[in-house]
């Protein structure tokens, strides 16, 4: 359960990555926080305010599903509300469970609208997406584990 939580939560924050990549070179460079386990660091997208994070994964999902100016409003706006969502959740007092069980709950929440706000087609090919980040992303020891995460 905690697994398929933390999944789902680098998976909508991986969606993010490669525009991150895309960042002029003048711009500052983004604050990382210290190696978390297998290797990886966490990204820069947490540095980054709601709206900057919200408008980076609304851009890219514009230009690999094809939304139209309205829809990508929607996404946007759906898109924001979870960002601001996650960084209250974030900055709560809360324990690291019920944070867990919060940013679940949001990720569904989120996964919902999108579903109503896309077309059948844009949502497939979105969870296609999603689904080839976490196999990129994934460490040497998750494919031995990658039955129980889905």
């Amino acid at each position: 359960m905690i697994k398929k939580l933390m999944l789902s939560g680098l998976m909508l924050s991986l969606l993010s990555l490669p525009l991150l990549a895309q960042t002029a070179t003048s711009e500052a460079p983004a604050q990382t926080s210290p190696r978390m386990g297998r290797g990886r660091t966490m990204q820069s997208y947490q540095a980054a305010d709601p709206a900057t994070r919200a408008q980076r994964m609304t851009d890219r999902m514009k230009q690999q599903l094809g939304l139209d100016d309205a829809t990508t409003k929607k996404v946007y706006d759906a898109t924001l509300a979870r960002a601001q969502k996650v960084d209250a959740i974030q900055k709560g007092s809360d324990d690291n469970k019920a944070k867990a069980q919060s940013l679940k709950a949001n990720a569904d929440d989120y996964k919902a609208k999108l579903k109503a706000i896309l077309t059948p087609d844009q949502f497939a090919k979105l969870e296609s997406m999603r689904s080839q980040m976490r196999k990129e992303h994934r460490g040497p020891g998750d494919a031995n584990n990658e039955q129980d995460n889905n």
